[in-house]
């Protein structure tokens, strides 16, 4: 552990927690809840808000802190150690990090989910509890139902020529209400209005009802978007019909130079096809659909590639875990649909064939960084 000392000293963080042992349970539940939501943390007992050591006022601390934990669900992992600060006892509550996110404490009237928002714990809201879920894989956003948006709204000629050429449904042979039921099990429906799933993928305006949806891309004049936009284009229809025109665009500013190998002449492009191509349908399949107000960026600048998709990697997935070819799959019914059109194989080998390429191609290995809120892949030209 760190120097208890110096921890006081630089004060409250998103991970580390002050708390009197006067204050009630609920408050003392309050904080380790939203650490646990968090990615763990420390909560010290004995020390003001302003860090400085006030000792304890109880001698069960420990007990009481044990049972806080065990009324949550699933119940909180914490390790707790006494120690003593310029004579001043107090109680260190280290909350430990793992998959088993949310927690919900079991409140005489109902579950409670908190979240760390900077220094403030505070109860999380109906959106902010859905990503929760979602990160942890018992919620998959992409079926739900949009309640404003009924089966209208969706391309029929788009959505019957795919499953007519990829599933084999003929869906003009069934009745309206058959057709219905045939589109629910899809999971294209919802009752009578569309998923997400289908609005994003047969949607006539999905922006309409999903304000975050679509592919933002820009070329820029130099390193960062300071230097001055060269060129730029929302791709905001159906992905069925944007993925291949992503494609496209981005190939018009991928610039192809030839290399001499054993005295032939081969073509070589500043990023590899295949690496941009497995770097977008990565950030497709995997955006977290309940991150509001931002959609998948590609960014090209003078010297490098930056795809970003909302939503950072689930509670079980690391960089390292997805390096090595472990699947995990935010939207497993939208990935299906796209190993229908034959954008994704059922591998997990995606990273991999990024890793690969770049490396085939002489260019440098590729960065992948999971943000607070965000998943971003940098490719970088070769040197």
């Amino acid at each position: 552990m760190k120097n208890i000392e110096e921890i006081l000293k630089k004060g409250e963080s998103p991970v580390t927690e002050f708390k009197l042992d006067s204050v009630k349970n609920e408050q003392i539940a309050k904080e380790l809840g939203a650490l646990a939501n968090f990615r763990g943390g420390m909560l010290i007992l004995g020390v003001d808000d302003k860090g400085i050591p006030c000792g304890l006022t109880r001698d069960d601390n420990e007990e009481r802190i044990q049972n806080i934990c065990y009324n949550f669900e699933p119940p909180l992992q914490v390790k707790i150690e006494h120690n003593t600060v310029n004579n001043k006892p107090v109680v260190i509550v280290t909350i430990i990090d793992n998959n088993e996110k949310p927690y919900a404490y079991k409140s005489q009237t109902r579950n409670i989910y908190y979240i760390r928002s900077g220094t403030v714990s505070r109860e999380a809201a109906r959106s902010e509890l859905r990503r929760m879920f979602q990160q942890s894989g018992e919620l998959h956003y992409e079926a739900l139902a949009l309640s404003n948006a009924p089966a209208k709204t969706l391309d029929y000629s788009l959505m019957t020529s795919f499953f007519k050429d990829y599933r084999f449904i003929s869906l003009d042979d069934y009745m309206e209400q058959e057709k219905e039921i045939v589109l629910n099990n899809l999971s294209i429906l919802h009752g009578k209005s569309t998923t997400f799933l289908g609005q994003i993928l047969f949607g006539k305006e999905p922006r309409k009802y999903i304000p975050c949806a679509g592919i933002n891309a820009g070329i820029y004049k130099g390193r960062d978007k300071a230097s001055g936009v060269i060129d730029h284009h929302f791709f905001q229809g159906p992905l069925i019909q944007e993925i291949p025109l992503v494609f496209k665009y981005l190939s018009l500013f991928n610039r192809s130079g030839f290399d001499n190998i054993q005295d032939k002449r081969k073509e070589k492009q500043e990023y590899p096809e295949q690496a941009v191509r497995e770097a977008v349908i990565n950030a497709v399949c995997h955006r977290d659909y309940t991150v509001k107000g931002s959609g998948i960026m590609i960014d090209i600048f003078k010297d490098h590639m930056e795809i970003i998709s909302p939503g950072s990697l689930p509670n079980t997935q690391t960089i390292s875990k997805i390096k090595m070819g472990m699947i995990y799959q935010r939207n497993p019914l939208l990935v299906q649909y796209l190993y229908d059109f034959r954008y994704v194989e059922r591998l997990g080998r995606g990273i991999q064939k990024i890793m690969q390429t770049m490396k085939d191609n002489g260019n440098p290995e590729p960065e992948f960084i999971n943000g607070d809120n965000y998943f971003k892949v940098e490719l970088r030209k070769s040197v």
